[in-house]
């Protein structure tokens, strides 16, 4: 997925100074584009996960949607970790019911 400068694939050794190079290209070319926009320092390639899958949650993508993007087993494994993201949901029941009811 990511190359070093020699256009091979980044080993697990050098992963970190690799990361913190993107970050630094990164803010470098938010910075450029003047946006107050910046990669958190201290941030892993594993909160970007988590980030795409929540926002990916927050526009309304289902579970399973999710599941096949982040590469889960189980639809059940992405909601144990994002249930959280979903719970807004259960505020309209009421409404959904009295809708059909109607």
């Amino acid at each position: 997925m990511f190359l070093s400068e020699v256009n091979a694939p980044v080993r697990r050794g050098s992963w970190a100074k690799t990361w913190a190079r993107i970050v630094r290209r990164a803010n470098k070319l938010l910075e450029e584009w003047g946006s107050p926009l910046r990669v958190p320092e201290g941030t892993t390639l594993h909160d970007l996960r988590h980030f795409f899958a929540s926002v990916l949650i927050k526009h309304g993508a289902t579970v399973k949607k999710v599941q096949r993007l982040l590469g889960h087993a189980k639809p059940s494994i992405t909601w144990d970790l994002y249930v959280h993201l979903w719970e807004d949901d259960e505020d309209d029941t009421a409404d959904i019911i009295d809708a059909v009811l109607v």
